[in-house]
């Protein structure tokens, strides 16, 4: 008797969960002969609409992926080959977020399996699309694309055989050639070469933008990751050597800043420009305009690259938008050999960069020598005093080698300047438009040797700053005592500094320590007979050092204070003169105790950037 297709689903219709569920359970397991005992089971009691049902009937805990994904996915290759041979399977099916089983084949690779799929109909370049796909990042991945991932030449062979597009990109425009270049996949890079890969195709649109990616070929994305071989098979085949990225980078830029000769002589030698510079919008933005793969070497300090590049007509005195030479570039990096190589090719030792960017960056005029003195590069200096550099071409802001080393307490540096006739008595502006010297520079860094040498060399102790801002009139020891630097405060003093001067608005050296917390400086400045009762007028208060100190809660620095004998005992009763319009309330009190306390902090912070010599440093080239 023949049971129709009605009989059958109405008499074990409530079996199709069942039989589902128990088909799941064996493809995540790869439990073969439960599987075939379904199978046989169905076909013994003649249910081939159950079959049929069961067997593409996606499941939701999987994202819909039917028996035959599932099983390949989870590599259970017989049962995956029984699936595919099926003819109830629908070999197309696809999951919710378009997955079908030829994409999933593949990415496992079975290049056996891959073939039954694909002469049983299976659509060669369906991709998964929609919401889900993309949010799984998976949207456009053909299986040429999955198999190429995962270097499966021989079902990319059949792929392609099966008219496979070679040129498709995924949601992020990534072509298979381009993922086989940058893992270097020589096999599957050369039978997508021959079925007719575009070697010049790059990633472009919002996903590209976003990964950093747009513009960037298969010979871009090899070169990234060192792919000799693949890079040279590439040129052969005629891929643009010169092609730009996204920022207008080429990729003779990357290899010579991985350092990478061989890849740099092949890329010249196949006719990369030595001095191709990135343009655009977003090369300006990230101050690239202008550079050469030159600055790339000297930067990384690869010094037999950047001698191959000279040979090959690399202009050693290139210049950027900021107006930074190759030099500059070595010298920022320390990288001495590199220095000495582009001097030795005729760079010049003194060319600073100059424009409205570079004045931008506050960087105008910072020589070669500024730029190693400001880094302390005591080789590097020595080497460009040897060389001829000017040892008193001052930055914009009047800033020369000296200066700058004295920030560094290089002693020895700041004689072997002035042996060269650097000038120790240059002053320079800060940021507040005062005028200051060396000694100013010195004090305030910490850096006694240099103290100590330019007061033996005549420099005044009791230097002011001048101008009408917010530094006029400190002194070095105002910075030093500022800083808590007690052995300068104590070689100044005995040199003749005046512990009483004061900055033009009335804050003391005594004021400043105590602010500070500095309970040692405050000592010594008590023991050489300063004015502890002197005034600060703050927040519309006559203040003292004391008052300072109090509110900031320095204790060992008030007890210095309270200690010396010409100090005025009527302000310490418990109520100094900053907290006598809060008596009254104890809450009001504490409140107001705290404000004045964060008043005090702020202006010690402002004091603190205002002691900062404007000695301005940008690594942007």
């Amino acid at each position: 008797m023949t049971v129709s297709a009605d009989t059958e689903v109405n008499g074990v219709g409530d079996d199709i969960e069942r039989y589902h569920q128990e088909i799941y359970e064996v493809v995540t397991t790869g439990d073969l002969k439960r599987f075939n005992d379904i199978l046989d089971e169905l076909d013994r009691h003649k249910l081939p609409t159950i079959k049929k049902k069961v067997l593409n009937m996606g499941y939701q805990e999987a994202d819909g992926l039917t028996a035959l994904s599932i099983a390949a996915g989870e590599k259970h290759k017989s049962i995956t080959k029984t699936l595919a041979k099926c003819s109830e399977v629908d070999v197309n099916k696809a999951s919710f977020s378009g997955i079908t089983p030829l994409l999933m084949v593949a990415e496992v690779g079975w290049p056996d399996i891959l073939g039954i799929l694909l002469e049983r109909g299976a659509i060669v370049d369906a991709t998964p699309s929609g919401k889900r796909a993309e949010d799984n990042k998976i949207s456009g991945s053909t299986p040429l694309i999955n198999a190429t991932k995962y270097n499966h030449p021989e079902c990319v062979k059949r792929l392609l055989a099966h008219h496979a597009n070679p040129n498709h990109q995924n949601q992020s425009g990534i072509s298979a050639l381009m993922l086989a270049a940058e893992q270097g996949y020589f096999e599957c890079i050369k039978l997508l070469v021959q079925a007719g890969a575009d070697l010049d195709l790059a990633p472009s649109g919002p996903d590209a933008d976003n990964l950093n990616i747009t513009g960037q070929t298969a010979l871009f994305m090899a070169t990234l990751k060192d792919r000799v071989d693949v890079v040279k098979y590439l040129i052969e085949k005629g891929a643009d050597v010169n092609v730009q990225n996204f920022y207008g980078i080429s990729p003779l830029f990357l290899c010579v800043e991985s350092g990478n000769g061989k890849l740099v002589q092949a890329l010249i030698e196949a006719g990369a420009h030595v001095n191709f510079t990135p343009e655009g919008e977003l090369a300006e933005e990230n101050f690239l305009v202008g550079q050469t793969p030159l600055f790339s070497a000297a930067k990384s300090g690869h010094v037999e690259i950047c001698e191959y590049l000279i040979k090959n007509g690399a202009d050693v005195n290139a210049v950027t938008m900021t107006g930074a030479s190759p030099l500059y570039t070595a010298i920022e990096e320390g990288h001495l050999e590199v220095v000495i190589l582009l001097i030795r090719y005729g760079a010049n030792v003194n060319q600073s960069p100059k424009g409205q960017v570079a004045r931008d960056l506050h960087i105008e005029n910072q020589t070669p020598l500024l730029i190693a003195c400001m880094k302390n590069h005591e080789a590097i200096i020595r080497y460009l005093i040897q060389s001829g550099a000017n040892v008193n071409l001052t930055s914009e802001h009047g800033t020369s080698p000296f200066l700058a080393i004295c920030q560094h307490n290089n002693v020895i540096l700041a004689r072997l300047l002035i042996r060269h006739g650097a000038r120790y008595d240059v002053e320079t502006k800060n940021r507040y438009d005062g005028k200051i010297n060396s000694l100013i520079i010195a004090a305030e860094s910490g850096s006694f040797d240099i103290v100590r040498l330019l007061v033996e060399i005549g420099l005044d102790v009791n230097y002011k700053i001048e101008g009408t801002g917010e530094t006029a009139g400190r002194t070095p020891l105002f910075h030093a005592c500022a800083k808590g630097f007690q052995d300068i405060v104590e070689y100044l003093i005995d040199h003749g500094a005046d512990v009483n001067a004061t900055e033009d608005s009335g804050l003391s050296c005594l004021h400043i320590a105590a602010a500070m917390g500095h309970a040692d400086i405050v000592r010594i400045l008590c023991e050489h007979n300063v004015n502890v009762n002197q005034r600060y007028r703050f927040e519309e208060q006559d203040v003292t050092a004391y008052d300072l100190a109090e509110c900031q809660q320095h204790n060992h620095t008030t007890l210095n204070l309270t200690s010396n004998k010409h100090a005025t005992l009527a302000f310490y009763d418990g109520k100094s003169s900053m907290n006598k319009k809060a008596t009254g309330n104890h809450e009001l009190h504490s409140r107001r105790r705290q404000e004045q306390s964060a008043d005090i902090q702020q202006m010690i912070c402002s004091e603190e950037q205002q002691q900062t010599v404007h000695i301005k440093y940008s690594s942007k080239i």
